[in-house]
């Protein structure tokens, strides 16, 4: 039944069985995680190395826990994946920057590099794929999450270098920052950790529940928080891991809602691929 406009309707009861399920999954979520996590630590992986890591991770869960098609880690309707000749000549644009990444890790010989640039090219098409099937709720959500977690990481970057000394950098390398920070993550986030946070763990988490269901959309943005210990560039003592729950729990929330919201990983991987690149631009000014 539709609720009228103007009365508040409560969240319809939860069973005990609805919650005892929500609880083991959660359990499965967190070993998962900190699995991941442990493996990060043992090897002590490079940020690309640990965006690596999630791939087969997220392979393996989806198709043998989850047991759903991999095109619903873009598309929550997993409708068919096909394209056209514009598709196309956008997966290739879209593959610039990841090529451009491949090259330089042959190059160097760092093949860490060439591997995330290669996983890049296939979100390249994952990234495409979502973005064909943006409709005006997607775009309203993308924007609506973008400005969120752009103003909350700028403003937290902007504390940062206020705090480490000012801003001495100049305007044209963060707008080049900007470009190619953007360039890069947005199909990064197609494949690595969008993919594996928003569209694997939280519809796992949720489940069938009704309702906004809040709790597992914290829970699982906190665990986001807590994964990036291994390779987390912020040193605050014993107040890391709160900071980096924190922080990601917000923004989490947010790319959970609009995910959602709209079954479409272009809405949170947008905004999440925006929002870092211009905290990226303004840790170099």
């Amino acid at each position: 039944m539709n609720a009228q406009p103007g009365v508040a309707v409560a969240d319809p009861p939860v069973s005990t069985n609805a919650v005892d399920r929500r609880l083991v999954r959660a359990a499965i979520a967190t070993l998962i995680v900190g699995g991941y996590m442990a493996l990060g630590f043992a090897f002590g992986l490079s940020a690309e190395g640990y965006l690596l890591l999630g791939i087969p991770i997220t392979l393996g869960f989806q198709l043998l826990v989850v047991r759903r098609p991999l095109r619903a880690l873009w598309l929550r309707d997993a409708s068919p994946l096909t394209f056209t000749r514009r598709s196309v000549i956008a997966v290739v644009l879209v593959s610039i920057a990841p090529a451009t990444l491949i090259l330089r890790g042959v190059q160097d010989g760092n093949l860490v590099i060439a591997a995330y640039g290669l996983a890049a090219s296939v979100g390249s098409v994952g990234a495409v794929y979502a973005l064909r099937a943006m409709d005006r709720e997607a775009v309203r959500s993308t924007i609506q999450a973008t400005l969120i977690n752009s103003a909350i990481l700028v403003g937290v970057m902007v504390v940062y270098r206020l705090m480490s000394g000012g801003f001495n950098g100049s305007l044209v390398t963060a707008v080049v920052t900007l470009g190619i920070s953007l360039a890069t993550y947005l199909p990064v986030v197609f494949v690595m950790e969008e993919v594996f946070f928003r569209s694997l763990l939280d519809p796992y988490l949720h489940g069938s529940s009704t309702g906004p269901d809040r709790a597992t959309a914290l829970y699982g943005s906190a665990l986001w928080g807590v994964w990036h210990l291994p390779v987390a560039f912020v040193s605050l003592g014993i107040l890391t891991i709160p900071y980096l729950v924190a922080i990601h729990s917000t923004l989490g929330y947010v790319l959970v809602r609009s995910w959602r919201r709209t079954g479409n990983l272009a809405a949170p991987g947008i905004a999440h691929a925006v929002a870092d690149a211009l905290r990226n631009a303004v840790a170099v000014l």
